[in-house]
C-alpha cells in the first residue's frame, strides 16, 4: 500500500510538499531537507526509497516552504522536534528504521542519531559541521544588526536543476544551524549507528573538513566516505543524484539484513 503525497500546505507550492510513503515493510528512513530548502531538494532520494518498497518520511521543517522570514525565531530543537515526530510516525509501521539528510539536514540526521539508539544506520550529504566563513560564528550577534544576506541555495553544477529554496538567508537560522552543528561535534562519541558519508569535493557552501572531522570523530565503527566528483553543495539534485541514490539503497538493505540475522 502506498500513500499520496500530502497536498500542498500552500497553493502554488507543490514542490514544497511533504513526501510520504506507507508501506508493507519492516523498514522505514527519514529523509532531511537542509536549511532554507524544502522536501523538493530530497524527493530524488525519497523517491529511491520508496521505490526499494520501504516506509518514508521526509516532512518539511518548520520556518521553511513560506518565506524566509518565517525562520525568524525558530530553533534547533524545533527542527529536531519535526524529525522526531516523523520518526515516531516511522517507527509506528517500521522495525528498522534509518535516517538521511542534506547539509542542515544531515547535521540534524547525526544529531537523532546520537539521541536515539533505535536509529540502525544514517546517510549524510554534505551535512553541515564547520562552516568556512566567519560571519557563521558572529551570526548570533550580527542578527540584531543585519537581519538577512543573499541566498545559500541552488550551488549546483548541472545548469538544468534549480532548488526550490528561500532567496534570503536569516542570520537568525544561521545562528541556529551552528548551535546545532556544536550539539554534534560535543557529542560524537555517542554517534556510533553505522555511517554513509557523501562529500562533493567542489562545495561552494561547506568546506571539505565537514567529511573529514566525521570520519575522523564518529564513534561509529562501520563508517564509509564517499566523495562526489561531478557535483557541488546540492549534490542530491545533481550530476551524482543516481549515485547516491544507488548507494544509499545499498547501505540501508546491507544494514537492515544483517540486523536480521542478529
Amino acid at each position: 500500500m502506498h500513500s499520496a503525497v500530502p497536498p500542498s500546505r500552500r497553493p502554488g507550492l507543490p514542490s514544497r510538499d511533504p513526501f510520504i510513503q506507507v508501506a508493507v515493510s519492516e523498514v522505514g528512513v527519514l529523509v532531511s531537507h537542509g536549511f532554507t530548502g524544502s522536501p523538493a531538494s530530497m524527493l530524488p532520494l525519497a523517491r529511491a526509497f520508496a521505490g526499494a518498497g520501504w516506509n518514508v518520511e521526509c516532512p518539511l521543517l518548520s520556518g521553511h516552504g513560506t518565506r524566509w522570514q518565517d525562520l525568524m525565531g525558530v530553533r534547533a530543537e524545533d527542527w529536531l522536534a519535526d524529525l522526531e515526530a516523523a520518526l515516531e510516525r516511522l517507527k509506528a509501521r517500521s522495525r528498522k528504521v534509518f535516517v538521511a539528510g542534506l547539509s542542515m539536514g544531515g547535521t540534524l540526521a547525526l544529531r537523532l542519531a546520537q539521541t536515539d539508539r533505535e536509529i540502525l544506520g544514517v546517510m549524510v550529504i554534505n551535512q553541515a559541521l564547520v562552516f568556512g566563513h566567519p560571519l557563521v560564528r558572529c551570526a548570533g550577534l550580527l542578527k540584531h544588526l543585519v537581519r538577512s544576506v543573499p541566498a545559500i541555495a541552488s550551488d549546483i553544477k548541472d545548469p538544468a536543476q534549480i532548488e526550490p529554496a528561500y532567496e534570503r538567508t536569516p542570520l537568525a537560522g544561521v545562528a541556529e544551524v551552528n548551535r546545532l552543528a556544536r550539539m554534534v561535534k560535543g557529542d560524537f562519541q555517542r554517534l556510533e549507528a553505522p555511517l554513509l558519508v557523501f562529500k562533493s569535493r567542489e562545495d561552494h557552501v561547506l568546506p571539505l573538513r565537514n567529511a573529514t572531522l566525521l570520519m575522523e570523530r564518529a564513534a561509529s565503527r562501520d563508517k564509509e566516505l564517499v566523495m562526489l566528483e561531478h557535483s557541488y553543495h546540492v549534490a542530491t539534485l545533481d550530476y551524482d543524484g543516481d549515485l547516491i541514490n544507488r548507494r544509499c539503497v545499498a547501505f540501508v538493505r546491507r544494514i537492515a539484513d544483517r540486523a536480521g540475522r542478529e
